[in-house]
């Protein structure tokens, strides 16, 4: 089922965009190797979420920019019918956050509209020199193309957020979402994260997780969450916000945060490693390279673990 030795090299090669946007597998994803030829090639991938969960934010890169690694087991590169067969599992995704998930979101639905080039954006609505403006890297770095982002789709969605509490639209948003069919047995995973947008506020992003728990708990359904931590400082962050956003002040929010999901019987995702040595524009935000291989590890292999127990609610 795992083709991991075609996927490796050919993964891209039908996606529109792909010779424009000159992304390859191997730029994203190094596959487990099997040293010993007697061993189960199953067993080289995380067994279950909590493995997941500490592989993924736990690795490291050897080399600045060379593909991410997990430690002590891998994560799956999924062909887009496998995804689809993933997010079937589900009523709805939702994706909570700021600019940093919204990226993650964009690269989500490339991989689903598998599309490279311009599958994050509403292209339909854009001028043609609008679309020649915001292809590839583009769509997820500069800000005047943020605007044709796509923000919801069929079963998933992605709402934005920059403090606590939350706006009023959002609320009843989310609340439509969790309501669409109260009687359904599949689980709404929740995708949140709060960070640059309040100058890593602990209580903001503390009053964040609260007041969706509380909205999550007041329904009838099946909604666990899944905290993500922001990434690193790319490195050219502008000295000026070293102190208040360089990497010392991340990494104790992403120590803080996890603390704080985990009392809330949430768990968290790291994404200070995967971003420690990878190519940054501005110093916070990364292209679409960086997306895609946390689209893939976030939306879809950190939810497939999820809600093994149909039925009951949750916070995992």
């Amino acid at each position: 089922m795992y083709r991991i030795t075609d996927r490796s090299t050919s993964y891209f090669v039908h996606f529109e965009g792909h010779q424009d946007c000159g992304i390859t597998s191997p730029d994203l994803y190094t596959p487990p190797k099997y040293a010993d030829t007697k061993s189960l090639k199953h067993t080289l991938f995380c067994q279950n979420r909590v493995r997941l969960l500490e592989a993924l934010s736990s690795g490291g890169r050897h080399g600045f920019d060379v593909p991410y690694s997990p430690l002590g087991c891998h994560y799956r590169w999924y062909t887009t019918p496998e995804i689809c067969m993933i997010l079937e599992r589900f009523d709805a995704v939702v994706f909570i956050g700021d600019d940093m998930l919204k990226t993650v979101y964009s690269a989500f639905n490339m991989l689903l509209r598998e599309n490279t080039a311009m599958g994050g954006l509403r292209q339909w609505e854009m001028t043609e020199t609008e679309r020649e403006q915001c292809r590839c890297d583009n769509q997820v770095v500069k800000p005047e193309c943020f605007g044709h982002l796509v923000m919801d789709r069929t079963r998933h969605f992605f709402l934005p957020i920059s403090g606590s509490p939350a706006s009023a639209e959002v609320y009843e948003k989310f609340n439509k979402i969790l309501g669409a069919d109260p009687d359904s047995y599949k689980p709404i995973p929740v995708i949140h994260t709060l960070g640059l947008s309040t100058s890593l506020s602990w209580p903001q992003a503390t009053a964040s997780m609260d007041e969706f728990l509380t909205l999550a708990d007041a329904s009838t359904r099946n909604v666990p969450f899944l905290w993500l931590s922001p990434n690193a400082a790319g490195h050219l962050k502008p000295p000026s916000r070293i102190l208040s956003q360089g990497n010392n002040a991340l990494w104790h929010y992403t120590i803080e945060m996890a603390k704080e999901a985990q009392t809330r019987e949430v768990e968290s995702l790291g994404m200070y490693n995967l971003t420690l040595q990878a190519r940054s524009w501005d110093g916070s935000g990364y292209g679409e390279r960086v997306a895609l291989v946390q689209a893939m590890m976030v939306s879809f292999n950190s939810i497939s673990f999820c809600c093994i127990i149909l039925g009951k609610k949750t916070q995992v």
